[in-house]
């Protein structure tokens, strides 16, 4: 951990800021909630830079800054920043046109480089076509999947709307091979990685040796509350969420953003999120994939930095961004409570179990055993829900309270999502 004298708001030292830092972190840490490394930069000085919890459950080895964690979506970022150096260079414009680069996807001469970049081409995502359940542990080549894509029709006509697309940052990355004339983490290793010595970023792998890897995994029930992530097939990954990073790694792409020196983020700030937080312009991204959670969230004009990168794929995350930056700018926030778990009822959930619909591509699946009821998204796994009480329940993975509720004849009609949200059962 480095801690440095600087002095924030109401006096408050860095070491201060540390303790209570740790103190929010322990009931996250109790209830399995987190695992991983949290670094926090503001005016100059590094705040927090400190491990917590297990790299390998296995044989209980611990994190530490060295630690190479997947950082999925994190990877658009470094996409994105691939497009801005080749625009640099005058080898792109983002008005061009899909169809110059890849010219037999299907309305490529509709979709503009910056619709991609900005999730407003159209394009359907891996992650919500219907074969994406069957085919994820199959030996899919990104091709492959990109063949599949190429047979649905865009979601929507391009510019017209937004919705989030991983296969979109798939193409920019084929876009990046084709302009470059490299593998796309060929073009990113001597143009960003090898530039800013970014020597612990490369491809996620489960094939490959990648020395002082964390090893993922996703709540459970037990004394453990931990199981494995389970395998699916990485090439689905290829541009949108293919990278593996470390805490110091991702400390000196900040550096490299704040100070444009491979481009000027403020031109170009495709790959992340704009947010108005606590007064500052942030730009933050977030990644979740099997076993693991990222977030890196920086306001360069501020020198404000957050990274967080967890191997417990929990929804924790997405508090943890906006109380830890309330701790450092002594804003208020809350620190977690122990969750009261009550004893299963298997006799109960036999109601609960079926399908929900949330929108005509989005359902949610419910099936119980003897154990635990569990829960599952489309394209996703079933995992454990926390009884909370007799239809109240806890779900770690995206870290909401689920409520199953009645309709007049007293028969489960819907599920409340973070207690208030109603999605509605279509069958059981």
């Amino acid at each position: 951990m480095m801690l440095n004298p600087v002095v924030f708001a109401q006096n408050k030292t860095a070491e201060e800021v540390s303790k209570k830092v740790d103190e929010y972190m322990k009931p996250l840490l109790q209830m399995k909630d987190f695992s991983g490394n949290v670094f926090i930069k503001y005016k100059d000085d590094i705040i927090i830079s400190k491990s917590y919890g297990l790299a390998n459950a296995d044989w209980g080895i611990t994190n530490a800054l060295r630690t190479k964690f997947h950082i999925a979506s994190l990877t658009k970022t470094f996409i994105a920043a691939g497009i801005a150096i080749l625009q640099e260079h005058q080898k792109i414009r983002l008005e061009d046109k899909l169809a110059k680069f890849l010219p037999d996807f299907p309305k490529g001469e509709q979709i503009t480089i910056r619709h991609l970049l900005t999730h407003s081409a159209g394009v359907p995502d891996f992650y919500a076509l219907p074969e994406y359940e069957k085919l994820k542990t199959q030996p899919m080549t990104i091709q492959q999947w990109i063949e599949l894509v190429k047979t649905k029709p865009l979601d929507f006509a391009p510019g017209t709307q937004n919705s989030y697309s991983n296969t979109g940052y798939a193409l920019l990355a084929k876009v990046i091979e084709k302009v470059s004339n490299k593998p796309y983490q060929v073009f990113l290793k001597e143009r960003i990685f090898n530039v800013l010595y970014m020597q612990s970023t490369g491809i996620w792998s489960d094939e490959q040796i990648i020395a002082k890897r964390a090893t993922g995994y996703e709540p459970w029930y037990g004394i453990k509350g931990l199981v494995r992530a389970p395998y699916y097939n990485k090439e689905v990954l290829f541009g949108s969420g293919s990278l593996y990073s470390t805490i110091n790694d991702l400390h000196r792409w900040y550096q490299a953003l704040r100070k444009n020196k491979l481009f000027d983020i403020k031109a170009f700030p495709y790959g992340w999120g704009l947010r108005k937080r606590f007064n500052m312009q942030v730009l933050e991204q977030d990644g979740s994939n099997p076993g693991f959670v990222a977030h890196m969230s920086i306001a360069p004009a501020d020198d404000f930095c957050i990274i967080i990168l967890g191997n417990i794929r929990s929804g924790a995350i997405n508090q943890m961004k906006v109380d830890l930056a309330a701790i450092v700018l002594n804003k208020p926030y809350k620190i977690a409570k122990q969750r009261q778990i009550t004893e299963p009822k298997p006799q109960l959930w036999q109601e609960y179990v079926g399908t929900y619909e949330v929108s005509p591509k989005m359902k949610i699946w419910i099936k119980a055993d003897n154990q635990r009821l569990y829960l599952k998204g489309t394209g996703g796994y079933f995992l454990p829900l926390e009884p909370l009480g007799d239809n109240k329940f806890f779900y770690p993975q995206m870290y909401v309270p689920i409520v199953f509720a009645r309709n007049k004849s007293g028969k489960i009609n819907r599920l409340l999502w973070g207690g208030n949200y109603p999605i509605k059962k279509i069958s059981d």
